[in-house]
């Protein structure tokens, strides 16, 4: 796929700003129509035909509105303000939906349960190790508790893995169902 050159996106850019585009929405419009223009040349359009095709779409009426939406839909009251956590202000006027806010929400927990989980592993495999070099097994020897505590921060892990997963999807689904529009 060709890619815009800079002139090109500075003239898209330049549009977006005549449009009436604020600067906490231009760069969010600015990467969707140069993908609009980039697939409009891929299908075989020249660059002027395709950025055309691309400005009618995105005339002034319709920035305006997109902007009008974007601020009082996504902007946040003081009360949310103070009570919002550090994802919350940097994801403000940003697509929460497409997977990163996510992500960065549950990044600690994820962290966690990765470090439990490579711990106890190890702790199962030296144990392992041990067992196997001594050809005989005990789970009251040093070893088998150090095998025991192992299982148990793995299977700690997997759960609050598990937990954490099927709190998120019922959130998820229960968030549709109470939006009024």
């Amino acid at each position: 796929m060709e890619k815009l050159s800079p002139q090109q996106v500075a003239m898209l850019h330049k549009h977006l700003i005549h449009s009436g585009s604020n600067d906490a929405l231009v760069d969010e419009l600015l990467d969707h129509l140069a993908c609009d223009v980039e697939y409009y040349m891929w299908i075989g359009l020249p660059f002027e035909s395709a950025m055309q095709a691309v400005l009618d779409q995105a005339n002034v009426t319709a920035v305006r509105h997109l902007r009008d939406h974007y601020q009082t839909e996504l902007a946040m009251t003081d009360d949310q303000l103070r009570q919002a956590s550090l994802d919350d202000i940097v994801f403000e006027f940003r697509n929460k939906a497409y997977g990163a806010y996510d992500l960065r929400r549950a990044y600690r927990i994820t962290l966690r349960n990765a470090f439990i989980m490579a711990l106890s592993l190890c702790m199962m495999l030296m144990a392992m190790m041990d067992g196997i070099s001594r050809r005989t097994w005990s789970y009251l020897s040093p070893w088998g508790a150090v095998w025991l505590i192992g299982l148990s921060g793995l299977t700690y892990a997997v759960v609050s893995w598990y937990l954490h997963r099927t709190q998120e999807q019922k959130l998820t689904i229960r968030q549709p169902l109470s939006d009024p529009a």
